[in-house]
């Protein structure tokens, strides 16, 4: 998307600085660059670079350097150093030459928490000076409230600023925890407080192959509960018709689910064997078109060189919550190990050699039963046995996910028609 918005993010310091905020700033600059802005990173030390994100450094906004520690070893005990003022209106003026004319600004943290008390002030003065840009006091920390803080904040300025309610801006936070304290803290009505929970950017922890991430995303494989993935080569003894039938039965209960059959459907003279050609016409019968992919088709749909359909199934297994394996003949059953050691749930077809390699770690499906009875005893399995750990992970990839972050939060906040940009 082609920029036609600027923002700024401001921020004490940027990686390879450690620290909580630290380690989101780089997807939320994302999320903001996907979604036409061009953004600027105002920081005192490190960098962040992208597509439509760039850097500018202030060293005056590191707790960390020489100049802003000796300022802030005398603010601890109560008194402003020599040549405050001046200090602090030239951060200010430099803040101003930064933000030029970007009219909409995002503080993190800086406005509540005392690492800098000059930042504070100078940004302060800033937002009293220029009232009609959109400003959003993003908040994670309330120093006030923080018992290690408090010996050291004093009634009156620059301490006092980290509680008191800064006009013509919007504040955010990013728990209905926090939501509460500031509206109590700053006696601000509660409504007029926003909750923004911070994400995790799944691709980079997961540490994806991009050819994953291109499949993930264009699925949008995070919105579907629960992901079934089939690891079979497409030949009859793999008995993939069971395994489309069973996640037939399976929608009765999950409507949204999805599964993905790995192995790349085969060809004789440019058409499907009749086996591949069966299983798709299955599949149709059976309405799962919007449901059930062939890992195959999807590499084709989307440039994805056959190449790295092993790296991708390997990504697979660590986000699916079932793995579904119903052969009617192994010599060993190598998914079994794989999902083993992605801790993924695994089905199995009820034959001698997965039970000697998967013993107790898995569910059995007998195959002379109907898919529906096969499909009830993985409801049942999946419900009684799903491991908190389990439970909390559906809850984040769905509502702390950073490819979702602009629809469900963002986009309604950023586009308000606030007057003054503010909530107040």
């Amino acid at each position: 998307m082609k920029p036609n918005k600027q923002l700024l993010i401001a921020h004490y310091t940027l990686p390879p600085a450690i620290g909580g905020v630290e380690s989101i700033l780089k997807p939320f600059a994302e999320v903001f660059a996907r979604n036409g802005y061009l953004v600027t990173i105002l920081s005192g030390a490190g960098s962040i670079e992208g597509q439509n994100i760039k850097t500018s450094l202030l060293p005056d906004l590191n707790p960390n350097s020489p100049h802003v520690r000796e300022i802030q070893r005398v603010l601890k005990f109560g008194s402003l150093p020599e040549f405050y003022e001046y200090q602090m209106q030239n951060l200010q003026r430099r803040i101003e030459a930064e933000i030029g004319n970007i009219d909409t600004i995002i503080i993190h943290n800086i406005m509540t928490m005392p690492f800098n008390l000059m930042a504070t002030e100078a940004f302060w003065n800033y937002i009293l000076k220029y009232p009609n840009k959109k400003y959003y006091i993003w908040t994670h920390d309330l120093a006030w409230l923080i018992d290690e803080y408090k010996p050291n904040l004093y009634d009156r300025r620059p301490w006092s600023l980290l509680r008191t309610e800064i006009p013509n801006v919007t504040y955010v936070t990013v728990s209905e925890y926090r939501k509460r304290q500031i509206a109590e803290l700053l006696n601000i009505p509660r409504r007029k407080i926003h909750v923004v929970p911070n994400t995790i950017k799944y691709q980079d922890f997961f540490k994806f192959e991009p050819a994953t991430n291109i499949i993930v995303e264009a699925l949008k494989i995070f919105s579907f509960y629960p992901i079934i993935l089939v690891p079979a080569r497409i030949i009859p003894r793999k008995n993939l018709e069971r395994s489309i039938k069973v996640i037939a039965a399976l929608r009765n209960t999950w409507p949204n689910l999805v599964g993905i059959i790995t192995g790349m459907p085969k060809r004789e003279n440019g058409a499907l064997t009749e086996y591949a050609a069966s299983l798709y016409n299955l599949v149709q019968e059976n309405n799962l078109s919007n449901n059930l992919f062939f890992l195959g088709d999807l590499f084709e749909r989307l440039n994805v060189p056959a190449e790295k359909n092993r790296a991708v199934v390997r990504d697979l297994y660590f986000i699916s919550n079932l793995v579904l394996y119903l052969s009617m003949d192994e010599g060993f059953g190598l998914p079994i190990l794989e999902a083993g050691i992605a801790r993924t749930p695994l089905a199995l077809s009820q034959i001698p050699v997965f039970r000697e390699v998967a013993k107790e770690g898995a569910l059995y499906l007998p195959l002379d039963e109907s898919p529906e009875y096969n499909a009830n005893r993985i409801v049942k399995y999946l419900t009684d046995n799903q491991p908190r750990s389990d439970v909390l992970y559906k809850s984040i990839i769905q509502k702390n996910n950073w490819d979702d972050l602009w629809e469900s939060h963002l986009n309604s906040i950023f586009n308000e028609n606030m007057s003054g940009g503010g909530g107040n």
